[in-house]
């Protein structure tokens, strides 16, 4: 199962929504909530779309935060090095400066 795109999202909240500010006014309509609980309804209705909205952003710049330091922590030379040593085609890697650092039978100083 594929996650949804971000315009399937999108589409999916407008109509949530949608349905739930015609459920409301339905309800005005047929008098079983009165206009000031409709107003009141309508009111905490698009403050759960703007709290969702504020989640949403919150949660992304955590993941872009995140990511940037997975990335960086990936790109240090010992991490690079480890990756080429867990290579199986690779037999030895030659490090003579850094070799006794590195957790790897297989970097060697010469």
């Amino acid at each position: 199962m594929n996650l949804p795109t971000m315009g399937q999202a999108s589409a999916f909240g407008r109509h949530v929504v949608s349905y739930a500010m015609g459920a409301v006014t339905m309800a005005v309509a047929f008098h079983a909530i009165s206009n000031q609980d409709g107003t009141s309804i309508t009111g905490a209705i698009g403050q759960i779309v703007n709290g969702v909205t504020s989640i949403a952003g919150g949660v992304s710049t955590l993941i872009a935060v995140g990511s940037g330091i997975w990335a960086a922590w990936t790109a240090s030379p010992l991490r690079q090095l480890l990756a080429v040593a867990a290579n199986p085609d690779v037999s030895k890697v030659v490090a003579p400066t850094i070799a006794d650092a590195v957790p790897s039978n297989k970097v060697v100083k010469s």
